[in-house]
Order: C-alpha cells, then sequence, then structure tokens
C-alpha cells in the first residue's frame, strides 16, 4: 500500500527521501536514504535539491534504469482455480497425435498506469536449429496499430502509398534479394500513421528466439491493448500433430513474445526526465509454452499368447440333463485387458470387425474406470465411447455362440458364408466351421487398433 501511494501520481517512478529535512550540527555527518519505486520501466533522471538555509540549492543528479516487462498472465479456468506467475510456463500435458485443438484463456494483468499495445509472435523450438542471432531488416514502425478489421491504419503523409511502393517495392529490384520479414515489415509499415518522411531503414541483430511460426501454438487476437491498471484477455490453442508411424513421441517446446508498444507519446518520453523504449527496444512478455504429442495405445493383456481362440463341438448343445432336449445357444466366453500405460485419458470405442458373426463382448465395471460419452457430431460418434485414465485398466468378455443355425453354414456354398467363415474339409469327411474375427479399438483421432 506504501508502494502504491508513492506511486498514485501515474508516472512510473517515485523516490522517497528519508530524512526530507532536518538540522545538521556542526562537524555533523547525516546519511541520507533514498528508496526508488517503480511501476514502469524506462531510463529516469532527476535532480536532489538541497537547500540549506539561503544558501544557494544545490543539485544532485540521479539516474535510474528500469529493465523487463511489467505484464503478468493468469490462467483462466473453467475450474475454480487461477495460476498467476512471471514469464511463466504455459503447459499443454500429453496431447493424443492428430486430437482436436486444446484452447487455453490466458489474461494479461497491466500494473502500469499507461496503455501498453502487445504485438504477440510466436516462435517454435527446434531441437536441430543452430542459429545463435538474427538479423532484422525493418521499413519503418515494425510493430504499427492496427484497427479491428486487422489492417494497418492509414498512411498520414504528404507522399502516397503508390509512390512509396514504387520506389521501395523489392519486386522492382532484381538486383537485390529481400528476406520475408523484411517484405512483411515492409508491408506493414507503408500503412503506418506516422508520416512516410520520417520512416527510416533500420537493420537490427538480435538473439535468435526459434523459427516464426503458426502452427501448433496459435493466439488469437495477434495485437492486443492492455489498459493501464486493467486487463486484456488473449487465447492460446495447441493443435496436436499427426505423428508418423515410426515415431512414438514429439515434444512440442515454443515461446510466444509480446513486443511492448506506447501509443501516447508523454508515456514514450518526457523531455530531461523520462525515456522509454518500446518495440525491438524493451524486453518482450516472454511466455514458454510446452506440451508432448504420442500415439494412443492401450496394452492388452490375454491369458495365451496366441490370442484368443475359441474351440466349440455340436456336441455343446445337448443339455447336460437327459430329457431336456437341445440348448439353442451355448456360449463359450474368454476374457481380456485393457490397460491405459500412457500419462493422458484415452478415448476409445469397441467394436466387431463383421457384426453378423458368432461373437459378442461386453465390458465388466465400465463405471471404475471409464465412462460413456455421446458426441452429436457424426453418425459413428454417437455409439457408445469410453474413457480410459492414465494407469487404469477395464475387463472386456468376448463370446462365442454356438447355435442350431450355425451348423446349417457347414451345407451352404461359399457365397452365402458370413464374412470370415471357412468350411475345412477334413480326410475322414468330417467338415469344420472356421471364424476368424477381430475386435477393433478405435480411438478419439481415428486409429485403429486390432
Amino acid at each position: 500500500e506504501f508502494a502504491a501511494a508513492l506511486l498514485s501520481q501515474g508516472k512510473g517512478a517515485a523516490f522517497y527521501i528519508q530524512p526530507s529535512a532536518g538540522t545538521l550540527e556542526a562537524f555533523q555527518q547525516l546519511t541520507i536514504e533514498i528508496a526508488a519505486y517503480n511501476n514502469m520501466w524506462g531510463e529516469y533522471q532527476d535532480n536532489l535539491v538541497c537547500k540549506v538555509g539561503d544558501l544557494q540549492p544545490k543539485l544532485i543528479p540521479m539516474q535510474m534504469t528500469v529493465k523487463g516487462c511489467p505484464i503478468f498472465l493468469q490462467l483462466i479456468s473453467p475450474w475454480p482455480f487461477t495460476w498467476t506467475r512471471r514469464n511463466a510456463a504455459l503447459r499443454f500435458g500429453t496431447r493424443v497425435s492428430g486430437e482436436s485443438p486444446v484452447l487455453r484463456r490466458v489474461q494479461l494483468n497491466n500494473p502500469t498506469p499507461f496503455d501498453i499495445r502487445l504485438d504477440l509472435e510466436i516462435y517454435n523450438q527446434e531441437p536441430d536449429d543452430e542459429k545463435l542471432v538474427d538479423l532484422l531488416v525493418l521499413f519503418g514502425d515494425p510493430f504499427p496499430p492496427v484497427d479491428m478489421v486487422g489492417n494497418g491504419a492509414a498512411s498520414s503523409g504528404s507522399t502516397s502509398e503508390s509512390e512509396v511502393v514504387l520506389r521501395l517495392d523489392p519486386a522492382a529490384i532484381p538486383s537485390c534479394t529481400f528476406s520475408k520479414e523484411f517484405r512483411s515489415s515492409f508491408r506493414r509499415a507503408t500503412l503506418s500513421q506516422e508520416s512516410t518522411r520520417e520512416k527510416k531503414i533500420c537493420v537490427l541483430i538480435r538473439p535468435h528466439e526459434g523459427v516464426p511460426a503458426d502452427s501448433p501454438y496459435c493466439t488469437a487476437p495477434r495485437q492486443i491493448v492492455v489498459p493501464g491498471g486493467g486487463s486484456s484477455d488473449v487465447y492460446i490453442s495447441f493443435t496436436p500433430l499427426v505423428l508418423p508411424d515410426t515415431e512414438a513421441e514429439l515434444g512440442c517446446g515454443a515461446v510466444l513474445l509480446g513486443f511492448m508498444s506506447l501509443d501516447d507519446k508523454l508515456a514514450r518520453m518526457v523531455p530531461n526526465k523520462v525515456r522509454r523504449g518500446h518495440g525491438y527496444e524493451a524486453p518482450p512478455l516472454r511466455v514458454y509454452m510446452e506440451a508432448v504429442v504420442r500415439h494412443p495405445w492401450l496394452e492388452v493383456e490375454m491369458d495365451h499368447d496366441r490370442g484368443m481362440v475359441f474351440y466349440s463341438v455340436a456336441s455343446d448343445l445337448l443339455a447336460a440333463r437327459p430329457f431336456y432336449g437341445v440348448l439353442t445357444d451355448a456360449v463359450i466366453t474368454q476374457s481380456l485387458k485393457l490397460m491405459n500405460c500412457t500419462k493422458v485419458p484415452l478415448y476409445f470405442r469397441l467394436f466387431l470387425s463383421t457384426p453378423s458373426t458368432p461373437f459378442s463382448f461386453s465390458i465388466t465395471d465400465p463405471e471404475k474406470s471409464t465412462k460413456s460419452s455421446h458426441s452429436k457430431k457424426r453418425e459413428r460418434e454417437q455409439q457408445l465411447q469410453h474413457v480410459l485414465y492414465p494407469q487404469k485398466n477395464m475387463l472386456v468378455k468376448v463370446s462365442f455362440h454356438t447355435t442350431l443355425e450355425l451348423l446349417r453354414y457347414q451345407h451352404l456354398p461359399e457365397t452365402q458364408l458370413l464374412p470370415g467363415c471357412q468350411v475345412l474339409q477334413l480326410e475322414n469327411g468330417e467338415r469344420k466351421l472356421k471364424f476368424n474375427q477381430n475386435l477393433v479399438i478405435e480411438h478419439s483421432n481415428y486409429t485403429t487398433q486390432v
């Protein structure tokens, strides 16, 4: 509260002198403590005025340089949870390859007395990137303000935009090769509010931050004004990449840089008092983003290494007790266990590759480790879908049904047999029916596991 009271005048910095007045005895030495408070970056200079009686005041120069970004983050969550940090790392966790984008709402808080305009750019951190510095060629203001539609503000200079393009269009100079960054800065600068006569071409060398990209991370809006003493919201999304089959896991790291600009001239400079750099001259807001992408995979544990093999004979339809006649259905059941050994919940559905065959399955106690959900987007997603959480398992029972109708298949021609059914002719003249069936696991990204 004391610091807030000192900074309440809205100048970005304040000095507190203790003691500020008193009596200096003969041959006495007195130490004056000067405490500096700030909530805004910049280069500050002032004079400490020392008055002794009617003598000429003594001016003691004071200088202070404040560096850093005052903007800090607050993650807005649908749950009763808030997360506030400076220079924070925004973690998206482990995600399934090719699934839907994940959205995060982030609140940017501005504790300073001035409105700060942020231009947000994302740079991917690639492991094989060996660059150390970036060379930027800038024409005019590299971060001009844009309107609500996303277009740059119109130029107010006397030279028309077409004249500027004619003189400096890179396509009109075949002997020079301009980088993509230069062409982008050129197009934005031609729409700047500043006069074209004031534009300058600047060459800037800065540390290499990464590769500029809009994927897999993306932010909206790209430019935002955070009011002084207030906050604004931005949205950051992560779209999991589709991994090749040869790659089991991929780490995705990136950094979000927010370059600060001050549209108020008094905020940028007070003659002989304050000077504040902006754009590339000021330390940007820095947010590290992390995520891991991996293939969805459920471990399947069965009683036998050869898989699930069912043996049934026609005599299974005979009742155990005499005079009970012939049964209509004889069932043989085996169990398998599905285990999620990953770090992310896996959404999936189970189905038989040929539903009309004499196989069926059921899930035991799905409430303990799975839950069901229905989607209205697609017809296939309207079927029952399960989610298996990390380090959880579920039991699936698979059954083979022997029926009287099934026995007639041995006399049918091949064209009338069910898919996956074969009639085997033995040397002694007997016939056997062989059914091949797959229990398919379809994950949320539509990849299948048999």
